[in-house]
């Protein structure tokens, strides 16, 4: 048995053709090259796997390689070191269909990893990281959102007001006597308008266009409230942690690592709660308004007209009309309040089946 192939030494990239014989009965392969009779036994021989159509390989404990087309002698005789998977791979190739099946089994389980593995990373690598860090990542973030080709512009909201609000939310916690580690911060929201939303490490912004739009205190502090929720549960950072680790799993993927820890402030600001996340936040919200004797319907006072204005309605149009969804895709920016995933309707009827607690 024998079959043709070119011999490469392992010293010089020229193929020399030659001639291979197969003994089975003493188990190794002899071959000719340069005038010297070189001989292998086929338990030291490493055959390649297939590769679609491509020359087999064969690894020569010497250092050199064997190239052929057609090694079914020597596959005949040579003790199988092929396992099941590179089989199975070789199958695949050869099956455009199972191809197919293949590319697409990689995608969605890229996807799921993406949607649910994603996640409970993030969670995990959140729990195990120190709070100063996470305090110095919001800082940053305040500071990009701060700057001159920022979002937001120093607050023009009346220092009274402002120290209202502030009096009202530290009562809050008095009564509240679990809430986390926070700071506010006063901004004049510019293109986000009226908006409050939590940064990591426990900066909570307010924007002086929802200060104008809201009809009390009690209402700014219900929208801190939910806010203060987002810190306890570090629901910032572990959504900036899925950012940023989705981006670094694309990243591997397509080779482009120059947009990664880049655009953080923007990020925040496009950020999206998931469903689970506001929920909670919401939870908070309506027992920390429940242990201060503050009426639960001032949430859902300000939610709804938060999105009366995105509407472009009034007041009394509010008032008059029961809240319905409605496709926000016109809108320039939508409010952080807003634009979570369970719909605004669903959201405040909780806080108005609630009655004020005084007891």
């Amino acid at each position: 048995m024998s079959f043709q192939a070119n011999y490469f030494d392992g010293l010089s990239s020229r193929a020399k053709p030659v001639l291979v014989r197969v003994a089975e009965h003493a188990k190794n392969i002899t071959f000719e090259a340069d005038g010297e009779k070189l001989t292998f036994n086929l338990i030291d021989l490493n055959v390649q796997a297939k590769l679609g159509t491509a020359k087999r390989l064969i690894d020569l404990p010497n250092g050199g390689k064997l190239e052929a087309f057609d090694i079914s002698e020597l596959e005949a005789v040579i003790p199988t070191k092929a396992s099941a998977f590179w089989r199975g791979l070789y199958y695949l190739e050869n099956h455009l269909g199972w191809v197919l099946v293949a590319l697409l089994a990689t995608v969605f389980a890229g996807w799921l990893f993406l949607q649910f593995g994603v996640p409970k990373l993030a969670e995990y690598v959140a729990d195990a990281t120190p709070p100063a860090m996470e305090e110095k990542l919001g800082e940053q973030a305040l500071q990009g959102l701060d700057s001159s080709v920022g979002y937001f512009s120093p607050s023009k909201a009346d220092p009274a007001r402002k120290a209202s609000i502030t009096a009202a939310l530290n009562s809050l916690c008095v009564a509240l006597k679990d809430c986390p580690k926070y700071r506010l911060e006063f901004r004049a929201g510019g293109m986000i308008g009226a908006n409050a939303f939590a940064l990591p490490g426990g900066i909570m912004v307010v924007t002086d266009e929802i200060i104008t739009l809201s009809k009390n205190d009690t209402e700014i502090v219900a929208v801190l409230a939910h806010e203060m929720g987002h810190v306890k549960m570090r629901h910032a950072f572990r959504q900036s942690l899925q950012g940023v680790l989705s981006g670094l799993i694309l990243a591997a993927v397509t080779g482009d690592v120059s947009s990664i820890g880049s655009g953080l402030p923007a990020a925040l600001m496009q950020m999206r709660y998931s469903r689970e996340h506001e929920t909670e936040a919401d939870m908070f919200a309506l027992n920390a308004m429940q242990k201060a004797c503050l009426p639960p319907k001032a949430f859902a006072d300000i939610l709804q007209r938060l999105e009366a204005q995105m509407r472009g309605e009034d007041d009394k149009t509010t008032k008059k009309a029961p809240l319905q969804q409605h496709s926000n895709s016109g809108a320039d920016v939508i409010s952080e309040m807003l634009a979570s995933h369970p719909d605004t309707l669903a959201r405040i009827k909780p806080f108005l089946a609630t009655k004020q607690n005084c007891n």
